[in-house]
């Protein structure tokens, strides 16, 4: 969805009130990304407010099992044209002001709307992926008891021989110092 600052500004009050429904290429979205968006003109620009909701698939990264994560983003995003704000040089280490977080328009005066919200979203998606309290954490191979215990016999805290599998590689890499 786009919308360009000159058919904003021929808006009776210049703004318009959107609602956003659609699925967005990129996104490990399960449903379309939904959401209820103004877009207003300023002297400087448009700024574009409001917040949009989905649901995200997401693997695990403790466990490797996918799980579903709601995510509310609220948006809230000022755009400038481009040749407003450039009359003066400012000085190079400066306190930030508010007015500073701005993104410019493009040269064409249009604002791609799906693009700013697939940002946001993508901005709130955690980093690192855990699906909760009861996430059974990694399965180990040969298995973990209960008790903490590895299937050898020997108690992890008493410095197991057994090593993961996925980790015995990089015993290569000092095969004289002592793997614990």
């Amino acid at each position: 969805m786009k919308i360009s600052i000159d058919e904003l500004r021929n808006l009776p009050q210049g703004r318009l009130n959107i609602s956003f429904r659609e699925e967005i290429e990129g996104l490990a979205a399960v449903k379309p990304v939904l959401g209820e968006l103004t877009v207003s003109a300023s002297a400087a620009g448009m700024r574009l407010t409001g917040s949009v909701q989905t649901l995200l698939k997401l693997t695990c990264h403790r466990c490797l099992r996918p799980y579903f994560l709601s995510l509310s983003v609220p948006i809230e995003e000022d755009f400038v044209e481009s040749d407003i704000g450039n009359e003066f040089e400012l000085p190079r280490e400066r306190e930030l002001l508010a007015r500073d977080f701005t993104e410019p328009l493009s040269e064409d005066g249009v604002l791609d709307i799906t693009d700013v919200v697939y940002q946001a979203v993508t901005l709130a998606t955690p980093v690192s992926c855990f699906c909760g309290e009861s996430c059974p954490g990694p399965a180990f191979p040969g298995g973990v008891a209960e008790s903490g215990s590895l299937a050898g016999g020997k108690d992890a805290s008493e410095g197991a021989t057994r090593i993961d599998p996925r980790w015995k590689n990089l015993k290569t890499l000092f095969p004289k110092e002592e793997t614990d």
